[in-house]
């Protein structure tokens, strides 16, 4: 993995750089808002993020699934942009339109903060397809531009908002919207993907195969996104806006894991089923060194600095990250096992997981969120992410014939790393001394 390395440093810097803006961003906005609040926007954007993802239909996995198809990988570029803002703006219809039905009930917020929202969907869905498209192409560069574009704007626009004293839940919830308008614009401009005429027939059959893998998609974002309804209409905004804050702040431990299975997509795709299953068996391996350490990291800075930075009434939430860390980070790397499992075109390897995981979810949401609040759903969460990941190295070592012990770190991989850390340590100190 050598040659990935000035990919992998430029990406993590962007991404790092977005992660940064975005920790501000969120104490600008909780020194501003109170949790119920937080909560308000939170709901609104989570209604938003809800349609995009029930309504993208998984063109993006139809993408990965067709990429080694190479006389395919022009029009699939070419289609990806228009394809995204067409099937976007249907789901938002869909969305607005069920929000009027919804209207007052299960604690939503009010029409106008919704359909406001809703505006950032086809956007959102056309950033989704172009990025993997990025990815694809092995043009991660523009896809991290993109990212740290938009987090940039987003970090000074509240910012500014903040200091004028005109921060409020609507202002928010625009600059969110904003925020999307950016990243496909400069994933655009920056080469990530083409923007041509669509091929009309790919286009659908595209569509078409991503529906097969849909319903798996779907018990995923849900998997996801379903505790914070739930915590919603058994616990209230308040322990909605903790929970929320704790779920922002733990994503921070994937960053380089992330970064990881972003640059190597395209090394999965390149290979012979046999390659590419040791491919993927080595990049777990290593994204599993890099959570263990991210997620100590995590886990003890938020206990330390999440009631100097947002204040006492989000204390909560450093319990709530280092229960749900584990789990996230789990699921993030086991990415590239579900990568794996999309070349088998097997709808049911990809689905199955996920919908058992869903109900495993909402049960020990219903049971504990009375019980503990947002930590129960943090509990239920990290269990239900783990059910996902058993499954996947399960369906993986069976279909690839590679050991479920070949994706655990050696020895010395371990100490590779360990003496790595242990070196930058010292050159950091090193550094203080002079």
């Amino acid at each position: 993995m050598a040659d990935r390395r000035p990919q992998f440093v430029s990406m993590l810097m962007a991404r790092g750089g977005a992660v940064v803006m975005g920790v501000l961003a969120s104490v600008v906005v909780a020194r501003a808002l109170p949790p119920e609040g937080r909560g308000t926007y939170y709901m609104a954007v989570t209604v938003a993020t809800t349609a995009m993802a029930l309504g993208h239909l998984s063109v993006e996995q139809a993408q990965t699934a067709m990429w080694p198809e190479k006389g395919r990988r022009t029009s699939l570029d070419a289609n990806s942009v228009p394809l995204g803002l067409l099937v976007g703006t249907a789901a938002a219809v869909v969305a607005i339109g069920l929000g009027l039905v919804f209207q007052g009930r299960g604690n939503l917020p009010g029409f106008p903060l919704l359909a406001t929202a809703c505006v950032g969907v086809p956007l959102g869905v056309g950033v989704l397809y172009g990025t993997n498209i990025a990815l694809l192409r092995d043009r991660s560069r523009a896809a991290a531009r993109a990212t740290l574009a938009s987090a940039v704007v987003q970090c000074l626009c509240l910012v500014v908002l903040g200091v004028t004293r005109h921060l409020t839940v609507g202002t928010v919830v625009i600059v969110w919207v904003l925020s999307f308008a950016v990243s496909l614009a400069v994933l655009v401009a920056a080469g990530g993907v083409s923007v041509g005429w669509p091929d009309v027939r790919l286009a659908k059959a595209t569509c078409v195969n991503g529906v097969r893998f849909h319903a798996g998609t779907v018990a995923a974002y849900l998997l996801l996104r379903s505790d914070v309804f739930l915590l919603n209409s058994l616990g209230g905004r308040r322990e909605v806006g903790v929970y929320t804050l704790a779920v922002t702040l733990s994503d921070l431990s994937r960053l380089t894991v992330d970064v990881c299975a972003q640059v190597t997509l395209s090394r999965q795709s390149g290979h012979d089923v046999r390659d590419s299953a040791v491919v993927t068996a080595r990049i777990v391996r290593f994204m599993l060194l890099l959570g263990l350490v991210s997620g100590a990291t995590t886990v003890t800075a938020v206990s330390v600095l999440v009631i100097p930075l947002y204040g006492h009434a989000y204390a909560e939430a450093a319990t709530v990250v280092a229960w749900l860390v584990p789990g996230i980070l789990l699921l993030s790397a086991g990415r590239p096992l579900s990568i794996f499992l999309l070349r088998m075109r097997s709808s049911r390897i990809v689905v199955l997981p996920s919908l058992i995981a869903l109900v495993v979810n909402v049960g020990l949401n219903v049971v504990l969120i009375p019980l503990w609040g947002a930590v129960g759903c943090a509990v239920a969460s990290t269990v239900a992410y783990t059910v996902v990941v058993i499954f996947q190295v399960t369906y993986f070592s069976r279909m690839s014939g590679v050991s479920w012990k070949c994706l655990l770190p050696t020895g010395a991989e371990t100490a590779r790393v360990t003496m790595e850390v242990r070196r930058r340590c010292r050159e950091l100190n090193l550094g203080r001394v002079a």
